[in-house]
């Protein structure tokens, strides 16, 4: 089967040239050729508003056009139709500009035989061709590459659905588009977002298309819609489609939605003109289809995400909750066994033995114990759930440190240890919550009282760290604590062998509060230790946290 022959648009003024010119045309081409002559520029626009070429032979000189100008005058009018110029004017500065402004080839009048112009014009067709290729398959790739940046830069799943249908629309010169998703039990598609309609209520009256439902499967598609793409160029003349008529609509496309293989909706372009839709247009659209089954998928699992987070919030202050009640109702009893045993070896209830003295003050102190166990767990608990209360005020770290050393003076004198307080002059005052940075060097102390034995030395200390920090220690020269041990030492109900051995017995937490309260300021606390050379626990807190 021979090809169609080439429609030429020659626009001539010169009768001798043109009745030349189809001469060599009809020598070379072989009947290849179909030429239409104008002798104007004005008329040559009518010609080509009426019909389609697949070249122009343009004169630069007419007499109503003359120079480089008839080729952009042209050109917006022959917008994808490929130009030759030929011309008497044998300048190459012009054949340069000729070319610049969007001309296929420059020949020149009496160098040009009827081989020589028909392959030009076999040519000047060809490339113009391959530079509409790329420039179409250009534009593809900046809207892809515009979608994957609408995809990375908003988890908005609306916002980015409909970025995604105007970027769509746009690339393929539709007129109305939709997104259907699946609904959150993956069975029937619903409106997500929609573009170009004339009636609104339109959208509302799409079919409701389920993938598993028989009487609400898609009548014109079937079930191929959620695997292939589907196509459909004679709209108002098919069975069905009753919205996509009304709408007036002459051609549509639709693809899946895919991520990872899974269908999660369609995408849906249409024309209000009839259209045919080339392979590499649908292939196109079926990537856009997959690009967009990333983005829903995010946007899923971002949703999905934040709804975890949410119940995972509701979940932990209710064990915030439930903790602090659990704590309250044993801390009450205690308190009272505590009062009673006061009461009794005062004698409120009568004559107490030394005996009995000796019990009743095992009983208050086991109490005691049990009660600090308690807000141990009380505080840990706050403190897992992020409903610590960090009350920040300016500190004056000097007196702050000052009043925890004069808290355990009395302690320090009964075992004979120097406790001493060393702070730098030129420290200022730090932006932290006091009670809890008291609760911390408290725990410290403590820690350092009970394994320091008596005569030892203790040095509570804080000093000017770096820009903005300041570093705050509990240094003592105790026993020490062995070296694969340190690293467990802020771990929950962690202890090392110095305590399990040790007759200060404690819940394993107290270091754990201190970590939590220092990060919970923005800070970091650490340890170094020698075995039988003491140790030094630190924290460093930014000034202004």
């Amino acid at each position: 089967m021979s090809s169609p022959p080439i429609k030429v648009l020659l626009i001539e003024d010169n009768p001798g040239d043109a009745r030349l010119l189809r001469e060599y045309l009809n020598e070379a081409g072989n009947s290849q050729f179909e030429l239409v002559h104008a002798d104007r520029l004005s008329e040559a626009l009518t010609q080509l508003g009426e019909g389609l070429f697949d070249v122009v032979l343009l004169d630069l000189s007419l007499p109503d056009a003359h120079g480089l100008d008839t080729i952009s005058r042209l050109g917006s009018q022959a917008d994808g139709t490929p130009i030759v110029v030929l011309t008497g004017l044998d300048d190459e500065e012009i054949a340069i500009r000729a070319l610049q402004q969007g001309a296929q080839d420059y020949l020149i009048k009496g160098q040009a035989d009827g081989y020589l112009l028909a392959r030009a014009l076999r040519y000047a067709i060809q490339r113009h061709k391959a530079e509409e290729s790329l420039k179409a398959r250009n534009r593809e790739l900046m809207v892809l590459r515009k979608i994957s940046e609408t995809i990375l830069a908003s988890l908005d799943l609306k916002l980015v659905l409909e970025q995604i249908l105007e970027q769509a629309m746009f690339i393929g010169s539709f007129d109305l588009g939709n997104i259907r998703l699946l609904d959150s039990n993956g069975d029937t598609l619903e409106i997500g977002v929609f573009r170009g309609y004339r009636n609104s209520e339109n959208v509302q009256s799409h079919r409701k298309v389920s993938r598993t439902k028989e009487g609400a499967q898609s009548t014109h598609f079937r079930d191929r819609l959620f695997e292939q793409a589907c196509i459909e160029e004679h709209v108002q003349t098919c069975e069905g489609l009753r919205t996509m008529k009304k709408e007036g609509v002459e051609s549509f496309v639709q693809v899946p939605v895919r991520a990872e293989g899974e269908v999660l909706g369609i995408l849906q372009l249409a024309s209000r003109t009839p259209r045919k839709f080339r392979p590499e247009e649908v292939h196109l659209w079926e990537t856009i289809g997959n690009q967009m089954g990333l983005a829903v998928q995010r946007a899923q699992l971002y949703e999905e995400t934040k709804r975890q987070a949410r119940e995972l919030e509701k979940a932990s202050k209710l064990q915030a909750d439930f903790s602090a009640m659990i704590a309250h109702d044993l801390r009450s009893p205690l308190m009272n066994i505590t009062g009673v045993a006061e009461l009794m070896m005062e004698g409120m209830f009568g004559s107490v033995s030394e005996e009995q003295k000796k019990w009743l003050l095992r009983i208050q102190a086991n109490s005691h114990n049990l009660v600090d166990l308690v807000s141990d767990f009380l505080d840990v608990s706050k403190l897992e759930s992020g409903y610590v209360d960090v009350n920040r005020e300016m500190v004056n770290l000097t007196e702050l440190i000052q009043r925890s050393v004069e808290n355990y003076r009395i302690l320090a004198l009964d075992k004979r240890i120097s406790i001493t307080g060393s702070v730098d002059s030129s420290l200022v005052s730090i932006h932290a919550d006091p009670r809890r940075l008291d609760q911390v060097l408290g725990n410290l102390i403590s820690n350092a009282m009970k394994f320091t034995e008596d005569g030892g030395e203790i040095e509570v200390g804080a000093a000017l760290a770096e820009a903005a920090w300041v570093q705050v220690w509990v240094r003592d020269s105790g026993e020490g604590i062995p070296a694969d041990e340190l690293g467990q030492l802020f771990e929950k109900y962690r202890q090392g062998n110095n305590v399990r051995n040790s007759k200060y017995k404690g819940t394993g937490l107290g270091l754990v509060i201190c970590k939590m309260i220092v990060e919970a300021h923005g800070g970091k606390i650490r340890v170094e230790s020698q075995e039988g050379k003491g140790s030094t626990f630190s924290f460093s807190l930014p000034l202004n946290s």
